[in-house]
């Protein structure tokens, strides 16, 4: 449902031009083709887009910090000391065949939220920071959502001490070389936590609205199926008579699409990766293994949902004549986003006039780690054909704006 108000032309906007240039400055460091980017995380591009964007927080009046996950804090002071920062930000690093937006409008919308109290000279009760975390997308390190995750104790420093990059690479090593990372395990609290971020799906511009407020992020299970047969000669070995692990396992991923579809339109079911031990064009697949990538906001769905997905491969399997194995090897509990943080957003969309929905994020965000320690919510701006992950995504800058406008005003709200 969409939420038209009346507009005011005395109600306080960012400004869109500087924003939007801002994005192009960006997108010159790691371009790639015509609109793409590449810059991943604690990569050289990566260390040059921090340093950009440290050099406009100076100019913006901000003081830098870095902590002991690499993660960039740039503080406004405010004028109650008793008082933590609200933050808002979002990631600089890419995919390797990224854009210009995914991640990288959340930074820049936070900045450009600052810029807009000094230009118009408001100041606030309570600090505000503008946050870059560390390697969100998890390509060059692994896991994703890396920086966030210490930041909320989900990593603790030991693990991060002994990570290392595809390359072998330490992550502390690189990003001490790199100049991004902070001393000890001293974190900055933060009273409240907002991240802009294009849905990367279609929904907003399928149904020709202005802003998504995101209520919750999807839950998330990741299932390992391996299916046991037995390699056979393709040509002596009757069709009646076979252990096809890979033909099994085709079964198995049409029925767990038909599984995904009967739960409705927020459930998610996915295979992107299908193995087989043999790759032979005459040889029937003695074993083939693939992984389930399951969500939905609801956690009792999501467990429904995983069990049936199992049930469903063993039975497929049995009829075959295979041995099948399940085992779980990630389980994300859905995120739900705080009530005030969320109130603030939408009110700002109605303050601007801006048609809106409520939805649910099919992605995994920082915000979701950082809601388990600090009060969060996310705003979505629309994304021309859902793209995402891509050279082609694309956000317009008057999409940006609204989404920057709506951000400005739930800041105020929460640091006033």
């Amino acid at each position: 449902m969409s939420y038209p108000a009346n507009r005011s032309d005395k109600l306080l906007r960012i400004n869109s031009d500087r924003l939007w240039s801002r994005h192009m400055e960006m997108a010159r460091i790691g371009a790639i083709e015509e609109t793409g980017s590449c810059r991943l995380a604690m990569s050289a591009e990566d260390a040059e887009a921090r340093e950009l964007l440290a050099s406009w927080c100076r100019q913006a009046g901000l003081d830098v910090q870095v902590d002991g996950a690499g993660n960039m804090f740039a503080v406004r002071p405010g004028t109650d000391p008793t008082r933590r920062p609200v933050g808002s930000g979002s990631h600089l690093d890419t995919q390797p065949h990224g854009g210009r937006f995914d991640g990288i409008s959340g930074v820049l919308a936070a900045l450009e939220v600052v810029e807009t109290l000094n230009d118009e000279g408001i100041q606030t009760a309570a600090p505000l920071a503008v946050v870059n975390w560390t390697n969100e997308e998890g390509v060059r390190y692994a896991p994703g959502l890396l920086g966030s995750a210490w930041y909320a104790d989900l990593i603790d420093d030991e693990r991060l001490d002994g990570l290392t990059s595809v390359d072998g690479t330490y992550f502390k090593q690189e990003a001490r070389e790199r100049g991004w990372l902070g001393h000890g395990s001293e974190k900055l609290p933060l009273e409240a936590f907002l991240e802009l971020h294009i849905e990367q799906g279609p929904i907003l511009e399928q149904e020709g609205l202005d802003i998504g407020i995101v209520t919750t992020v999807q839950g998330l299970r990741w299932i390992d199926v391996d299916v046991i047969g037995n390699d056979a000669h393709a040509g002596t070995t009757p069709l009646d008579q076979r252990q096809d692990a890979l033909l099994s396992a085709a079964r198995m991923l049409v029925a767990l699409n038909e599984i995904g579809r009967s739960y409705g339109s927020a459930a998610r079911v996915s295979v992107g990766q299908l193995r087989t031990a043999t790759n032979g064009p005459s040889t029937v697949v003695g074993h083939a293994s693939f992984v389930i990538d399951i969500r939905h906001p609801d956690a009792g769905t999501l467990a429904k949902l995983s069990e049936e997905c199992g049930a469903v491969c063993q039975t497929i399997g049995e009829t075959a004549g295979c041995a099948v194995k399940i085992t779980e090897r990630i389980s994300v509990a859905p995120t739900v986003f705080n009530k005030r943080c969320v109130a603030a957003l939408e009110d700002g969309a109605i303050k601007h006039s801006y048609s809106y929905r409520h939805i649910a994020s099919g992605a995994l965000h920082d915000a979701a780690n950082v809601a388990k320690v600090a009060p969060t919510a996310m705003v979505f701006v629309p994304c021309r054909d859902g793209i995402s992950h891509n050279v082609k995504e694309y956000a317009s800058p008057g999409s940006l704006a609204a989404g920057t406008n709506v951000l400005l005003h739930a800041v105020l709200k929460l640091a006033a």
